[in-house]
């Protein structure tokens, strides 16, 4: 009996692997009508054939690569940025420590005006991001 299951699923995957080899040769057609493509045209459209193969691999072409990587390839073509002295750095610092103060000054009052939930939770929230801004900043 036990030889008589794997002849049955023995004949089964002989079966399969059989009826897949006709489908192999066997596409079928392929209408273009208009910018719709379909395997069943209408009679009242106008459509041509387009022979298609399942098989064909498609390959999009590789850009060439340059032969030797330079310093202005690696930062995408774009000049470095000019170096900006210290003390002008501490000033820029500053001016922005001082304008996120101002916004979250102006911030908490307006929060404390606000009354809905909503508003509460959205006062919060921006408050919150201030907060984190200024401790970003040296």
């Amino acid at each position: 009996m036990k030889h008589r299951g794997s002849l049955l699923v023995l004949a089964y995957v002989l079966i399969y692997v059989l009826s897949a080899i006709p489908a192999l040769g066997n596409e079928a057609p392929v209408w273009r009508c208009g910018n719709m493509y379909t395997n069943q045209p209408r009679a009242d459209q106008s459509c041509e054939s387009v022979t298609l193969s399942t098989r064909e691999e498609t390959q999009v072409p590789q850009p060439p690569r340059p032969a030797t990587p330079t310093a202005a390839s690696t930062s995408a073509g774009k000049a470095p940025a000019p170096r900006v002295d210290s003390l002008a750095q501490r000033e820029r610092d500053g001016q922005a420590k001082d304008i996120l103060n101002n916004e979250l000054k102006r911030l908490t009052e307006r929060c404390q005006a606000a009354t809905q939930s909503t508003a509460q939770q959205r006062c919060a929230a921006d408050q919150a991001a201030l907060k984190r801004e200024l401790s970003r900043l040296p």
